[in-house]
């Protein structure tokens, strides 16, 4: 386990790396170039690939004996819980990269041994950096963030994408809960968990990079952050979970499991 100096100067040197973002990703969205994967709707981009080898070679350069998972490339030989290991989405939200050039973040969470150490969600169109460390706490552009109090789902905007759900349970959480929002970048939504403006945020289909950094921030912050079954995440795989203001989860969870359920 790292000291928790060390800890820091991780920290800083992720936040420059983070920040030279700022001069790279203008050209490379000036030339996007945008395919396709498993379906017209799974996209990917020149700046996603771009942005994960970037932080591959900063890795091998800074921390050789570190290891990536990444959305956009081969992890089967990885055991992403032994040693070090970073989770990354180069681009969470690339649809609305591609059709809006907002609403789109970075996702990194750095663990060891199966430990959340280090989180961030980098908000580049709003120029935010969220960061979590463990034993220092959360943060906004080095602002800390103060843990948010408990908030009844009827007092709560939850997010979640409606599409995927039976319209028997949407409009059960449409009815329970004050509002409903959803940004379409698993990151973002959650960092309105996070910062106090949602009370829920919703993602029944999301993979291991999607949610990797919010583990460490939902500790931290006194958030519940599970599966859809109440149990914990098995962070290397992904699956249907919720990150929530501990006020509403049990209400969300119990509503969610309601016949017809949360899956068309």
């Amino acid at each position: 386990m790292v000291t928790h100096e060390a800890l820091l100067e991780i920290d800083e040197m992720v936040r420059a790396w983070l920040r030279d973002l700022d001069t790279q990703i203008p050209s490379l969205m000036n030339q996007m170039d945008t395919d396709t994967k498993n379906n017209r709707f799974d996209l990917v981009t020149n700046v996603d690939k771009t942005l994960q080898s970037s932080f591959q070679s900063f890795l091998e350069q800074s921390f050789d004996h570190h290891k990536l998972i990444g959305e956009e490339k081969d992890n089967s030989e990885i055991d992403g819980k032994e040693g070090h290991v970073w989770i990354m989405d180069p681009i969470d939200g690339t649809a609305n990269l591609v059709k809006q050039n907002d609403d789109f973040c970075v996702i990194l969470g750095y663990f060891i041994d199966g430990k959340p150490m280090l989180s961030y969600i980098y908000d580049y169109p709003r120029h935010k950096i969220y960061k979590a460390i463990r034993d220092s706490g959360a943060y906004v552009n080095n602002k800390r963030i103060t843990p948010p109090e408990p908030l009844p789902l009827k007092d709560a905007v939850i997010s979640f994408n409606a599409e995927v759900m039976p319209e028997e349970t949407t409009r059960r959480l449409f009815d329970a809960s004050f509002g409903f929002r959803f940004i379409g970048s698993c990151g973002l939504d959650s960092v309105r968990v996070i910062n106090g403006q949602f009370g829920a945020h919703v993602n029944t289909n999301p993979s291991a990079w999607d949610i990797a950094a919010q583990h460490l921030f939902a500790e931290l912050l006194g958030l519940k952050m599970t599966t859809l079954d109440n149990e914990e995440i098995d962070y290397t795989k992904g699956g249907a979970f919720i990150i929530s203001n501990p006020g509403c989860h049990e209400d969300m969870l119990a509503l969610l499991n309601q016949s017809p359920g949360y899956r068309r």
